[in-house]
């Protein structure tokens, strides 16, 4: 692991989010119409809200709980549109050909689409993005939180790791809801926006986790978008049935795809790539279905 000071690797890393976030704001302001133009939005508000709960310790609290209220706000407007694009998307991959059930949905995206517009025109009328890089400055001072960033990383991410193999392991049973899974969901998108985070300290170390957890997310993705697609296609029986089909495949996917990418002795590869976990504030086990939801819900579909 490459040596770095923790309060200089913070204030890099929430920099470059919010520059990210800054440039997506302006690519959908530019084309509010664009499903990948949301898309990319919400992957970038998602990744600044994983880095700033992760680093909170180094930030201004305070500001950091405003900061992440306004960016629920917006993701939530951008949800509502995407989750009209994904339900289109799921219906045609279900081989659904009612036509006025894509009037529905297209009409919905319309309304939806306009509220979105006025909440990025304040967003973009009021430089927010900008001006939430200079607020959350990295505090001077040691407060007890100097040390190398490699020592941090290794006191969060194995943690995290044995986390995500057990709530994995419960969202993969047969039994399992899709309440259940998309809680694993987020957690899986946790882990891996903190891993990135980390990207710089472990290098190309890290290379086949993540592709393990790409691969994971789009498993899980996939039925969380029948799910959110159900919901809102909950008054057409036919529909609803051609839905439930495809969503029963996709769970077979990923079960498939768990076993074969997470198994036992992975999770030991992973942890020993990570590092022993340091120092600690330990954290309760809990399942999935009682895990407080910080980062969507189920009708959200977008990934």
């Amino acid at each position: 692991m490459i040596k770095r000071d923790m309060k200089q690797f913070v204030r890099v890393q929430t920099s470059e989010r919010l520059k990210k976030l800054e440039s997506e704001l302006k690519n959908t302001f530019d084309l509010p119409e664009d499903p990948d133009a949301i898309h990319d939005l919400r992957v970038a508000i998602r990744r600044l809200n994983q880095t700033v709960r992760v680093f909170m310790a180094w930030l201004d609290a305070r500001r950091v709980t405003k900061l992440r209220a306004r960016l629920k706000n917006l993701m939530e407007r951008c949800g509502a549109v995407r989750n009209c694009d994904i339900a289109m998307a799921v219906l045609k991959a279900a081989e659904w050909q009612d036509d006025s059930v894509f009037r529905s949905l297209e009409k919905e995206r319309t309304h939806t689409c306009k509220r979105l517009r006025k909440t990025l025109q304040k967003w973009h009328h009021h430089h927010r993005a900008q001006r939430w890089r200079e607020k959350l400055a990295v505090a001077d001072g040691e407060n007890g939180l100097s040390g190398e960033t490699a020592e941090i990383a290794r006191g969060i991410l194995p943690g995290m790791t044995e986390e995500l193999f057990q709530a994995g392991a419960e969202a993969a049973q047969a039994g399992s809801t899709h309440h259940q899974m998309h809680r694993f969901r987020l957690m899986a998108k946790r882990v891996r926006y903190t891993l990135e985070a980390f990207d710089p300290v472990y290098g190309t170390a890290t290379a086949e986790i993540m592709e393990s957890l790409k691969g994971l997310q789009e498993k899980l993705g996939n039925i969380n978008d029948c799910a959110a697609t159900l919901v809102m296609v909950a008054r057409d029986r036919g529909a609803s049935a051609a839905v439930s089909r495809l969503v029963r495949e996709r769970e077979l996917e990923f079960r498939t795809y768990w076993k074969r990418h997470f198994g036992p002795q992975v999770k030991g590869q992973w942890k020993a790539i990570l590092g022993e976990p340091g120092p600690q504030r330990p954290r309760p086990r809990r399942k999935i279905s009682q895990q407080k939801e910080l980062d969507g819900n189920l009708h959200s579909a977008a990934r």
